[in-house]
Formats: C-alpha cells, structure tokens, sequence
C-alpha cells in the first residue's frame, strides 16, 4: 500500500464519506425511483437506506477486527491467498466501474448544461486532470479539502432542494402506501443501492481511521445525513414533474435546481446548485482515485500511521 503518515478523524472521516455518497447519489436518484417503482418510487430509496445499515455492521466490524490492515490485506487470509487477490481485485473492479460510468453521466450532464459549445472530450479532460490533482494531495490533503467544501455545499443543496418544493403537487407523489408490483419495488430498491456502494471505499481507508470504535456511528452519520437530501430530491422531483413527466429529462437534478428562486432576489439556484454538486463530485472522485491507486499497490508494504493535525476532527 502507499505510504502514508497521517491519520484520519471522525470529523474528516464523516465530511468525505458524505461528499462522496450525496455528490454521487444525487444526481440520477429521482429519475431511476420514477423510473421502476412510480409516483411512489421514494419508497425504493427508503428500502435502500434501511438495507444500507447491516452494509455498515459488517464494515465496522472487519474494521475492529483488522484493525491495522486494509481490505486488500487481511482477504488473503479470510479466503486464502489465491481467492483473497481474486476477491480484492473484484472489489477495486467494482469501485472503478462505479467511478468511471458515474464519471461519464457527470461529464456529459456538464457538457450538455453548461458548456454546450465544448468537445465533450475537452469537458471529460478537465474532469479527469482536477479528479488527478486532487488525488495527488494524497488522503490529508483530500479530506480537509472535503472538510472545506463541506458546510457551504451542504447548505445551499439543503436550500436549493427545499426551495424547490414551493411548487409540488402533493397528488403527483400519491398513492403513498400501494405498489402496483412488488417486482418494481425490489427492482427500483436494487438500482437505488448504488450510491450506498460508496461504503465499500470504508473498507480501503480502515488503517488511516484514528477512532475506529467510532466508524460505526460516523458511517451511519453521514449515510443517514447524505440519504435525507438525497431523499427530499426525490419526493421534490417526482413531485414537481410527476412520474412520467420527470422522465422526459435525462439529468432531471438540474431542472430541478431551476425551480428554486433566490428569495427577494428571484434568482435561480441552478447556478449555484451545480457548482457545489460539481465540487463534491471532483473530491469524490479524486477520493476514488487515490483509494485505486492505493489497493492496486503492493499490499506487502506497509504505512506508519502517525498522529497529525487532522485527527483532532
């Protein structure tokens, strides 16, 4: 693993897990719960959410367990050496396949809203070389940024998201309780789960955590705050547009984002809504690459773990 001397608290642990889940959870969510369950997809994320937390247990659990090692490390000897590389090849596979296709929705909703006139390689570049620099800053460097962006990004999504819900229509989100078909639901909770994959990365950076006691609640902190915005983007979504008229777009967040004024100045928060999503998509994916690149190194070496500023928080 790459050598690293710092150590990460549950303050800067909490702010990059939840830029990571909400930056990537975000933006699709309402489209794929209209999508497979309906009027009352939210129900699906709910399901989700609550699915998420045994998804918790375990890590936290192996955390305590391994407390010193990486998932990468101690695999080859739950599993043997051969299944262990094979099952954390899997895993760093599954995190570069989320990365990249999400990476692909973000930088084509960027080149489609805001930069029209732009070679959609040109956009993918630059997302690519910032996501780079950020993950050279190494893990210090890529939680304080998440802790920086953290309480200005928060309150304008919270802001732009409760705005927004000035003009829904309570009808367009009901029945609340009748699912037409449980196969929808179990489809529509089953694609819903993806930004809760973001957890897996938990399992990487373990040996950094200072207070690992406190991943359990931190995790859950962060999941549950993540998961409410994420949530009242869906109910705001499927309530402003209905079911079948939020289908018509393909990054639905964003005209979502237009619907809510500025108060007195009557300004449009879709501006300011997309920079801070773009931020905290750039750490998290920067976040991303650095954990890939960290578990595709030699496992046999191994990193000092020395108190720093950071783990005050």
């Amino acid at each position: 693993m790459l050598k690293e001397k710092t150590g990460i608290g549950p303050g800067l642990f909490f702010m990059v897990l939840y830029v990571s889940l909400f930056g990537y959870g975000v933006i699709h969510a309402p489209r794929v719960a209209a999508e497979y369950i309906g009027p009352n997809g939210y129900w699906g994320f709910i399901l989700a959410f609550i699915l998420s937390f045994p998804v918790m247990a375990g890590i936290a659990w192996l955390g305590r367990r391994f407390p010193n090692c990486s998932v990468i490390e101690y695999l080859p000897r739950l599993f043997g050496g051969f299944f262990g590389k094979i099952l954390g090849f899997l895993l760093l596979v599954a995190i570069l396949v989320l990365m990249i296709r999400t990476s692909r929705i973000f930088s084509g909703g960027v080149n489609i809203f805001f930069l029209r006139r732009t070679p959609a390689w040109a956009s993918a570049a630059f997302f690519l070389l910032v996501s780079l620099y950020i993950a050279r800053q190494g893990i210090e460097g890529i939680t304080r940024l998440a802790a920086f962006v953290f309480p200005l990004t928060f309150v304008l999504s919270f802001l732009a998201i409760l705005f927004s819900m000035e003009y829904m229509e309570l009808d367009n989100i009901r029945p609340v309780f009748f699912f037409e078909s449980g196969l929808a639901v179990a489809a529509g909770t089953a694609n819903l789960f993806s930004p809760f994959m973001v957890l897996l990365t938990v399992l990487l950076i373990n040996p950094y955590l200072t207070r690992k006691e406190k991943s359990f609640p931190v995790m859950a902190g962060a999941t549950t705050l993540a998961s409410f915005l994420i949530l009242l983007t869906i109910v705001s979504g499927i309530g402003n547009y209905g079911a079948e008229g939020i289908l018509r777009y393909s990054f639905p967040v964003f005209e979502l984002s237009r619907k809510a004024q500025l108060p007195f100045v009557l300004q449009s928060f879709a501006l300011l809504f997309s920079a801070t999503w773009l931020s905290q998509v750039l750490v998290a994916t920067g976040f991303f690459y650095y954990l890939l690149a960290e578990g595709a190194a030699d496992p046999v070496s191994r990193r000092t773990i020395v108190p720093s500023r950071s783990t005050w928080m």
